[in-house]
């Protein structure tokens, strides 16, 4: 099969995915009923069981860890915690990650005083492609794949055909063709992060991006280095 050929069927799977607002537009805006373990007696995938936790938990959304896994840059111990709720394809959270992100880095997270966590809340097709691959690459590829996804962000998105931008990007990250096309059928991680994405909108209030919570505390849209490095310092013990 050629590439384009699976480029397409890549396009085709996602579009069946998020088509129809799978849950972009949903009504319920919800996680939904409580997600069973078994269905028809039929088990799981380990990724569905996480998401299925998730729901089942009874904790806030952010401290529900990711149900596909983190994405978190910083030593676990940091005192400071930032989650970040963004879209690959907001021009603002692509200006945090290439302009605000390495001050952060250097000041604090390089020397062990906050971790980030990378939640997606994808507004678009494009996008929700983005946090699917994310979560495809192996876990230690992940944090470099999302910066280079919006340090890369104005050349995938304004090219003739992002999707293929997008593959060649993935594969760059070790996904193969084959692996670029399953990813992107995977119907556990499209719920994944529509878990993510419900839970942020009706618990936090989450409506743009980039949202950050910095300990708890909300700052929405690409603040300034100055305010950010503002709200690390009252969250520092």
């Amino acid at each position: 099969m050629s590439q384009n050929n699976k480029i397409i069927i890549a396009v085709a799977a996602l579009a069946i995915l998020v088509g129809a607002g799978v849950f972009f537009s949903r009504a319920d805006r919800n996680t939904g009923p409580a997600i069973e373990l078994v269905e028809d007696g039929v088990a799981l995938s380990a990724t569905a069981q996480a998401v299925a936790a998730a729901a089942n938990s009874g904790k806030g959304a952010l401290e529900t860890p990711n149900p596909l896994g983190e994405i978190v840059l910083g030593k676990a111990d940091a005192p400071v915690t930032i989650v970040e709720y963004a879209s690959l394809t907001c021009s603002h959270c692509g200006q945090f990650h290439r302009e605000t992100l390495p001050k952060v880095k250097a000041d604090y997270i390089d020397k062990g005083l906050v971790k980030i966590y990378f939640r997606p809340f994808p507004f678009d097709p494009y996008a929700t492609a983005g946090a699917m691959l994310a979560q495809c690459v192996a876990p230690k590829a992940r944090v470099h794949f999302l910066d280079i996804l919006f340090k890369r962000q104005n050349s995938w998105l304004q090219s003739e055909n992002a999707m293929e931008e997008l593959q060649k990007l993935a594969r760059q990250a070790g996904l193969s063709e084959a692996d670029f096309v399953v990813c992107l059928k995977d119907a556990d991680k499209l719920e994944g992060i529509r878990v993510m994405h419900s839970a942020a909108a009706e618990e936090l209030g989450v409506r743009s991006t980039p949202t950050f919570f910095i300990n708890g505390e909300k700052l929405e849209g690409n603040q300034p280095y100055a305010e950010i490095e503002k709200t690390i310092k009252r969250a520092l013990p």
